[in-house]
């Protein structure tokens, strides 16, 4: 009787909590705090089923500060293990703790929450074990009663509604929450024209509500091998550096063929979700070490029932898994952009260009990420659909022609002729025929009428490379065609009326000709009421790894050499060099190395002497380095470049550990944690450059 009445008076008592306190902590605290005055204990808890491997107390109660406080206690116990030999399921009553003959394991448990007497029930929702109601005894025996142990069961049961209760509240305030929040993009999406801009306002927004670490949104190309970063956002506190370092190595652009799981996304239109814990090793290192992630949801953005990008988040902490509430909002979100996409054709369009932009020509591309560069080709496309002349201005190299192409194939006249004409690399006495064409014994060997490029290119574009060699007698005929579309051919008197956009191309200081009366001013003037320049190799160093890193893909496709990568040793000379020649000398140089090193990695000494010996300078002052750490018992730190199969990061350790020992193979071995025939092996394998070193 004296029990019935106690549950009832704790059941009104935890009644009165649930309005005040809907949430599940608060709950649980009433629960423990109510139990342990009832049944006179020195400790009432929850303990939970964290995982498989480990229960945690996550409330407690406590009769007094003397009694030791176990809340927060991690306990590393095989739950699977333990239910061989304890049934989990129902009531375990410990009268005293230290009596001979009980199960270790359960011995183990009891020593764990230092308990002398210990009940323990199980708190079941439908069939399933949620956690356990223990009251403990921490000081003397206690016998406890059947009574009791019915009691206990009650509260239980009542606690298991409660729970559920709570549970079901609290999904509703997240369904509610997240209902919010969608309605708040909805409302972004609508109230911006300019798709840049919302696109980061969303995806700030999403970062925000799931508490990622960053997101972004990728722009998938019509044959769906690519992707074009549209948009990146990172929150506050979130270390994006070697993220963003990855996009400017890599440039926006992304083959994602050799990713299967992208690639599944795609074509099954499904979300995909990412746990580092279930990721082989290499990719689990990259992905923390690189992408600074320990799991990421990536949903699919759909436009007119096509997957049109991906919107993916990543966290930089460990999690368990997603729930399905978390999953809902981000494709919620997806959807949101992609019916903004859908309801917004000319936005979608504006994107699927831009990604497509660099993929015209493949050997065309404009790769780099460097304000100047940036700069330059922002100027190109504002001006791309004008009919205004445009002076390119540059050193030679710094891919003027790229620049122009550019233009062209964004001018709205990319279908008509294009015409390209280096003035430098034609005799002066030719130089006006080529350009304006020449009639019939106009002079020695004109034996017949021969259209210019002016005429060649008529409705289209006419590039003029190296303008500053032209002659004055050229640059007056040059200066009548911009100022009213009219040209006579060489020797004719026919007016020719020529509809073309004229790009000029400079490496000489055009103002300083002007002035040395070797450039007409007027002529000048015409030329540069747009101007752009590009900036050299040296003014853009950071983007000299995307660089590289292009060359040698189109490299190892034009030649057929298969190529391992390339050396972060030969990858420092690259970044350490000045590069008079500018682009076209570092492109020069990487051919150069894919030939040399076919079937290997690219090291420092397969590049270009002028380079080569800078990198070699690098390793000797890396082996000197690790060397004098070895002899003041110092430690040293190597850099490992992702990705790398296992094989190359295994190699880079040898290499580096060798430095170490000065050579030593025998500590080498021992250091490495590997037998010396093993090390012998592995060295054997790299090949005679590190089995000599």
């Amino acid at each position: 009787m004296k029990m019935n009445e106690a549950r009832e008076a704790i059941i009104d008592r935890l009644a009165l909590e649930l309005p005040q306190a809907i949430d599940l902590d608060r709950f649980l605290r009433a629960v423990v705090k109510e139990l342990g005055l009832m049944m006179e204990v020195d400790r009432c808890d929850v303990i939970q089923l964290a995982s498989p491997g480990q229960l945690r107390i996550s409330h407690e109660w406590r009769a007094s500060e003397d009694v030791l406080s176990s809340e927060g206690t991690i306990i590393p116990l095989d739950v699977i293990q333990l239910t061989e030999h304890v049934d989990l399921s129902k009531p375990i009553r410990m009268d005293d703790t230290s009596a001979p003959g009980l199960d270790h394991k359960v011995r183990l448990l009891a020593s764990t929450l230092g308990t002398r007497s210990l009940l323990v029930v199980p708190v079941i929702l439908n069939g399933s074990v949620l956690g356990l109601v223990g009251l403990h005894n921490t000081r003397a025996p206690r016998v406890w009663l059947d009574e009791e142990v019915s009691f206990l069961q009650s509260i239980a049961k009542q606690l298991a509604i409660g729970y559920q209760y709570t549970r079901l509240f609290t999904d509703k305030q997240r369904e509610a929450e997240t209902t919010r929040a969608l309605l708040e993009i909805a409302n972004a999406l609508n109230a911006h024209s300019d798709f840049g801009k919302v696109t980061s306002l969303v995806l700030e927004r999403a970062v925000a509500m799931v508490h990622a670490d960053y997101g972004a949104l990728g722009v998938v190309d019509p044959n769906g091998g690519r992707i074009t970063l549209a948009a990146f956002i990172a929150a506050p506190h979130a270390e994006t550096e070697n993220v963003r370092g990855l996009i400017d190595v890599h440039g926006k652009s992304l083959d994602i063929s050799e990713y299967p799981a992208l690639m599944d996304v795609l074509a099954q239109g499904k979300t995909f979700r990412l746990l580092d814990t279930e990721l082989p090793f290499p990719f689990r290192l990259g992905f923390n070490a690189v992408l600074g992630g320990r799991a990421a949801l990536v949903a699919p953005v759909r436009v007119g029932g096509q997957t049109f990008g991906l919107l993916g988040l990543v966290w930089s902490v460990a999690r368990e898994g997603f729930d399905d509430q978390e999953v809902a909002l981000v494709e919620g979100i997806a959807d949101q952009i992609g019916t903004a996409l859908e309801r917004d054709q000319l936005s979608a369009e504006i994107l699927r260009l831009r990604s497509e932009l660099h993929e015209r020509h493949s050997e065309d591309k404009i790769i780099g990420q460097a304000p100047s560069i940036r700069r330059a080709i922002k100027l190109a496309l504002s001006v791309a659909d004008t009919q205004t002349s445009v002076l390119l201005q540059g050193a030679s190299g710094t891919g003027k022609e790229l620049l122009a192409n550019l233009i062209h194939y964004n001018s709205g006249r990319e279908h008509k002729p294009y015409i390209k004409l280096n003035c430098g690399a034609i005799p002066e006495t030719l130089l006006e025929s080529e350009i304006f064409g020449h009639e019939k014994g106009a002079f020695t060997d004109a034996r017949a009428r021969r259209r210019g490029k002016f005429e060649e290119a008529d409705g289209g574009t006419l590039f003029l490379d190296e303008i500053g060699e032209m002659s004055l007698s050229a640059q007056v005929r040059l200066l009548r065609v911009l100022q009213n579309g009219e040209l006579t051919r060489v020797g004719g008197n026919e007016v020719i009326k020529t509809d073309v956009r004229v790009i000029a191309a400079t490496n000489v200081d055009l103002e300083r000709a002007v002035e040395q009366n070797t450039f007409r001013r007027d002529l000048y003037y015409r030329l540069s009421v747009f101007p752009i320049r590009l900036p050299s190799l040296k003014e853009r160093a950071e983007d000299i790894y995307p660089l590289v890193f292009h060359f040698l893909e189109h490299f190892k496709q034009k030649t057929g050499r298969f190529v391992g990568g390339i050396s972060k040793q030969a990858l420092h000379a690259l970044t350490s060099y000045d590069w008079p020649g500018n682009v076209r000398e570092l492109e020069n140089a990487i051919e150069f190395a894919v030939i040399i090193a076919s079937g290997r990695q690219i090291e420092v000494a397969d590049l270009p002497e002028a380079i080569s010996k800078l990198g070699t300078a690098e390793e000797g002052r890396l082996k000197g380095d690790r060397g004098r750490a070895a002899s003041e018992g110092r430690t040293v730190t190597i850099e490992i470049d992702l990705p790398s199969t296992m094989d190359e990061i295994e190699r880079q350790a040898i290499e580096a550990t060798l430095d170490y020992t000065g050579g030593d193979k025998t500590r080498a071995s021992k250091t490495l944690g590997i037998g010396r025939k093993t090390l012998y092996r592995k060295l054997e394998q790299y090949g005679p450059e590190e089995r000599d070193g």
